[in-house]
């Protein structure tokens, strides 16, 4: 009978990534192999130079030892066929870059590889460039900016670039006028703080989410004339108006389309289905996950946990919806599924609120959270553990909660208490084009 470290099983390798296929046909491999080893062999059948570090998964779950110990876990027998998915292991995000502000960051959003924009608690929207250059600081708003968002698809026109909401409870849409960043219009019509807003990817309509416990629709297009007479009377005689001086008056106002009820206390996020523009989801204070058709203004299905939702994110690649919760846990779910109580997966390590999660552009399976705990964590939703945890790299960064997080292409943005934009670099191969099925 062989010792255990001559003990061999039969393996099949496959590959989603085209250029790192290898031909499936079954190899004798020793038991006792790990990660390292394993990638050794896939090299050897590349030609590879210059190595490259590879992860395995088996059954949806990541080899962490060796094979043995995998089918001792599983009660497998070695006498059939493993089968062993490989892809390049992800690079530890390097922070590139970090632009300071006098305030609290509340929101970070990539309009492209080398524009940022920033929401800051002094009222002041900020557009950086990658050369450290603040380009242009935005100011129409009376209060704290809680939240921004590019318009990142610069292909479909659109005279908006970018949209900010504020505890003043107006959002305010930015353009370019005369060769300069200037408000366009002033989306008026919520009674508290609008903490969340997000745009359609056809940049034609937004949604924004408040305190006041409501959703509401709008169209991006710019008036051609103030639609005060439009607004709801309860906006008008809302008992946070008395005392505060109408700086941004003489913006022109943007009624809403209309106006979706169902959350019981302060709506936290709202995100667009990028599959199916009409719906969109959110997430609040009441413990749920809530699915919508704007054009009705249905809540066709809500979801309950049995914490508070922070905030929320789709991904048109694995069609699941993130969020990140006060419990310091970020939950996955199914928007598809008729049971609205399971959570597909949650995902603990964070030590804070989670406060803002983010899908890989271009992955089914990446996403990351920032957390109070000042971290942020890069997830590979086919493992229950982070793949990285991201530490602050400067001294007045560490221990600060970080409120915001954005992940455009091969940047991931945060930021939050400290008031550093944080960048950081992340290897892009998880792309479409590599994550096809090969012939």
């Amino acid at each position: 009978m062989d010792s255990l470290s001559d003990a061999q099983v039969q393996i099949r390798l496959v590959a989603k990534q085209l250029k790192y296929a290898v031909p499936d046909a079954p190899i004798v491999v020793p038991q006792q192999l790990q990660r390292y080893g394993l990638s050794e062999i896939v090299n050897h059948l590349l030609g590879n130079e210059k190595p490259v570090p590879f992860d395995f998964m088996t059954d949806g779950q990541f080899l962490r030892g060796t094979i043995s110990t995998y089918l001792k876990e599983k009660s497998l027998s070695a006498e059939n066929i493993l089968t062993l998915e490989y892809i390049e292991s992800m690079l530890p995000p390097t922070e590139i870059a970090s632009y300071s502000h006098d305030d609290w960051i509340s929101s970070v959003s990539a309009a492209s590889a080398d524009r940022f924009v920033v929401g800051s608690y002094d009222g002041v929207v900020r557009v950086w460039n990658a050369q450290s250059e603040c380009e242009d600081e935005l100011r129409a708003h009376e209060s704290a900016v809680k939240c921004v968002v590019a318009v990142k698809d610069s292909t479909k026109r659109s005279r908006v670039e970018l949209i900010s909401g504020s505890q003043d409870r107006t959002a305010v849409a930015w353009g370019t006028k005369g060769g300069q960043r200037k408000a366009l219009y002033a989306a008026r019509g919520h009674t508290d703080s609008i903490d969340s807003v997000a745009i359609n990817p056809s940049n034609t309509h937004f949604v924004t989410a408040s305190a006041d416990s409501t959703i509401r629709f709008w169209s991006m297009a710019v008036p051609k004339q103030s639609e005060d007479s439009q607004l709801e009377e309860s906006a008008v005689s809302a008992p946070a108006a008395k005392k505060r001086k109408n700086v941004n008056a003489d913006i022109m106002t943007k009624a809403a389309i209309g106006t979706l009820n169902g959350h019981v206390g302060p709506v936290t996020s709202v995100c667009f289905n990028a599959d199916q523009e009409s719906q969109i989801f959110s997430g609040g204070w009441d413990h749920s996950v809530r699915t919508w058709d704007v054009a009705s203004g249905v809540n066709v299905m809500t979801s309950l946990c049995d914490k508070v939702v922070l905030d929320i994110d789709y991904s048109a690649h694995s069609r699941l919806i993130a969020t990140g919760h006060a419990d310091r846990s970020v939950r996955l779910w199914d928007p598809r599924s008729d049971d609205s109580t399971v959570v597909k997966l949650r995902l603990s390590s964070h030590k804070g609120f989670v406060s803002s999660v983010a899908w890989a552009p271009n992955s089914a399976y990446m996403l990351a959270s920032a957390s109070h705990d000042s971290t942020i964590k890069v997830w590979d939703i086919r493992s229950r553990t982070p793949l990285y945890t991201v530490y602050a790299a400067n001294e007045k960064d560490k221990g600060k909660k970080l409120l915001g997080l954005d992940w455009h292409k091969s940047l991931l943005l945060a930021g939050g208490e400290s008031g550093s934009l944080r960048i950081h670099s992340v290897n892009s191969q998880y792309s479409d084009d590599q994550e096809q099925t090969s012939a």
